[in-house]
């Protein structure tokens, strides 16, 4: 019996996605360029706060103990900014990704000793489990630079991140349904809202239009789907047909709490982008060597604009043009994400197209 289980287990991992070279660096480049936008940490601040806030958890700050130089925060941040910068060109892509989830790690559990809280930390280990898809097996600097030939796009890292989501939106979920969610006679849901209108801060969006509303019935139906979606995220992993679909509801799900609420998850869904792309492009081997040959012969200019990037990015200067909102990125992945929820009849219309397209 623990034989059989091991198998299926194994069939998961391995077998539930097969993302091609394309789709995983396309992936890589989009969530650099997102974190961007969203703007990098800085951890030089830490030197600034005062010692008495000082009061770390379980981890490397308690452990290490206070780190209050200037100039190691700085160096800090200039090391992050080097390999953010490798990992977005693709320059020993593996490695990169893999130091600059430990750099946010240990940067973050200094920053949190401090009493700040964020929900970021999907997107920061992120880059440690896309490392060992191999992602830097096209549009990048390794794909041009070194044989590449024997690597081969792992899709393991996407099961198992799909199964930490499920469980990140479970365990959200769960406290809800025990507390006072199933509750008929009020709604939490209005309660952050109405707190979000009184609380005295610039409203954003729908924020005040569903305070206006004042139904119960509105307001229930989003106390209990938001407590269907955390708790059945999870069931959907098994399946990838399903699990895009349930991307596709998260996608929409966080933007909705943008707008009634005004809070942004956005590194949060960068994390959907390799789901995403695994549903806008075929992922078949074709595809990859097209786009990769594509790449090739115009190296010097990628590469040419990979360089300005890397210098934009290393000095931290960002031209008044390019200056975005960060929720521009929510909003853009919450598009992107619309096609997923689709019906099945027009979902297998868009996949015949693909492959239509990709011949």
């Amino acid at each position: 019996m623990i034989s059989s289980i091991n198998e299926k287990i194994n069939n998961w991992l391995i077998n539930t996605w097969a993302p091609n070279f394309f789709q995983l660096g396309l992936s890589r480049i989009l969530f650099c360029l997102g974190y961007l936008v969203y703007g990098l940490p800085e951890f030089k601040e830490i030197a600034n706060i005062p010692l008495v806030f000082f009061d770390p958890p379980l981890g490397l700050s308690l452990f290490l103990g206070l780190i209050t130089s200037y100039d190691f925060w700085w160096a800090f941040d200039l090391l992050v900014r080097i390999f953010f910068v490798c990992l977005l060109v693709g320059f020993r892509t593996k490695l990169a990704s893999i130091i600059f989830s430990l750099l946010l790690l240990f940067g973050y559990s200094y920053l949190y000793s401090y009493g700040k809280i964020d929900h970021n930390i999907f997107a920061v280990i992120f880059p440690l489990f896309m490392a060992f898809t191999n992602w830097g097996g096209a549009l990048s600097i390794d794909s041009l630079s070194f044989n590449t030939t024997e690597l081969k796009p792992k899709g393991w890292p996407l099961s198992f991140f799909s199964f930490l989501l499920g469980w990140g939106y479970f365990t959200a979920g769960w406290p809800k349904l025990m507390g006072d969610w199933l509750d008929p006679s009020y709604s939490i849901t209005a309660g952050y809202i109405l707190r979000k209108f009184h609380s005295g801060q610039e409203l954003l969006y729908l924020n005040e239009l569903f305070v206006q509303i004042n139904n119960l019935f509105i307001y229930k139906v989003l106390d209990y789907s938001t407590l269907i979606f955390e708790l059945g995220f999870i069931l959907t992993i098994f399946w990838s047909a399903l699990f895009l679909r349930s991307i596709g509801i998260a996608a929409m799900f966080h933007l909705g709490v943008l707008l009634t609420l005004n809070i942004a998850f956005t590194t949060h869904v960068l994390v959907f982008l390799p789901y995403i792309m695994y549903f806008y492009f075929s992922n078949s081997s074709e595809v990859s060597e097209k786009y990769q040959q594509i790449f090739s012969k115009n190296r010097n200019v990628f590469i040419t604009v990979f360089l300005i990037f890397s210098g934009f990015i290393l000095i931290d200067y960002y031209p008044l043009p390019f200056q975005i909102h960060s929720h521009i990125v929510l909003f853009i992945i919450c598009t992107l994400s619309m096609l997923m929820l689709l019906p099945k009849p027009i979902h297998l219309y868009f996949i015949k197209t693909k492959i239509k397209s990709s011949e």
